[in-house]
């Protein structure tokens, strides 16, 4: 079997060994692992891996805080939440990787005109997301929730994602 296949399994898989159900445990078991495909500047990672969300209360983060001792390479995780003011440079400086919900992609697209090569991974849940942007974004397409990957928004900024992390991803926009 293929490094590919290998890695999708692992993506579909929850991160506490057993089958995901909800929505939100799949797009956080996502978060999780997409992390460990991300070269983040080393400067940035020393106290561990930032993860942002604009709710903790439901949705992926929730899921993440309620989980204890994670880590990625040895690195702690911290979740944080970001008020819905944060803009984009802001996120940028206090977040490695930054998810914003579908009930929040509008404001936040909407404050995206800085150009400026950022440090965060921002994640979404729709295409339009993309369209608008955002670098990666975990969209429900029936009964599944497939990775997409905005390759020109990517390449602007200040991380890395490893090739394994692309090769079981679909991009848009094209």
């Amino acid at each position: 079997m293929t490094k590919s296949y290998w890695l999708l399994l692992v993506l579909s898989l929850c991160i506490w060994n057993v089958q995901a159900k909800s929505p939100d445990q799949v797009r956080s078991a996502f978060l999780y692992q997409m992390a460990k495909f991300v070269e983040f500047p080393k400067s940035r990672t020393v106290n561990g891996l930032r993860f942002c969300f604009f709710t903790l209360d439901d949705g992926p983060g929730a899921v993440l805080q309620a989980t204890k001792n994670l880590s990625i390479n040895d690195l702690p995780i911290q979740i944080l939440k970001i008020e819905n003011n944060t803009n984009l440079r802001e996120l940028s400086e206090r977040c490695d990787i930054s998810y914003v919900d579908e009930n929040h992609e509008n404001d936040i697209l909407s404050a995206w005109t800085d150009t400026t090569a950022l440090d965060t991974v921002t994640v979404g849940e729709s295409l339009a997301f993309l369209e608008g942007g955002g670098v990666a974004s975990l969209v429900q397409e029936g009964s599944k929730i497939r990775l997409y990957i905005n390759k020109q928004a990517m390449n602007k900024h200040n991380f890395k994602v490893l090739s394994r992390l692309l090769a079981v991803a679909k991009f848009h926009p094209d």
